[in-house]
């Protein structure tokens, strides 16, 4: 019986280790991937004492993502919803130029007011303003 050349052992074994490495990762790769296609995002910017959008509908038990954008120059801005019967108390500050990202996960079905909490002396609130918008919870099917 003739002997197999030592290089072509070890090229083979590379070879297998190369194909068991690909797979590993590509499993992992489409693993990230799906998950992250069930988060629900949204980009909400922030200016002249409105949210744009001012409403929002997600679904119940999958995660949301929220990008906040502060368009104005010089007002700080911020993002409020608390409902203390669901649990749901998020709250972000965005100074002006610049943005923030709230992650959380709704489970109860129904409708929440966010608002921007930010007031001068003597002045409306943003709120009073009309900086305020709707996030719309749909039960999940």
């Amino acid at each position: 019986m003739d002997a197999i050349p030592e290089t072509k052992v070890k090229s083979g074994y590379v070879g297998i280790l190369l194909l068991l490495t690909c797979a590993f990762f590509a499993s992992g790769l489409f693993v990230m991937v799906a998950a992250d296609t069930n988060t629900q995002k949204f980009i909400i910017h922030l200016g002249d004492y409105r949210f744009h959008p001012d409403a929002i509908e997600v679904v119940a038990g999958r995660p949301v993502e929220l990008t906040l954008v502060n368009d104005d120059k010089i007002t700080p801005h911020n993002f409020t919803l608390k409902d203390p019967g669901t649990g749901m108390d998020l709250s972000a500050n965005i100074s002006a130029g610049k943005s923030a990202m709230l992650r959380f996960i709704p489970q109860t079905a129904g409708s929440y007011v966010f608002y921007c909490n930010k007031k001068l002396p003597f002045m409306k609130s943003h709120r009073e303003r009309g900086m305020e918008g709707k996030l719309t919870v749909q039960p999940a099917s």
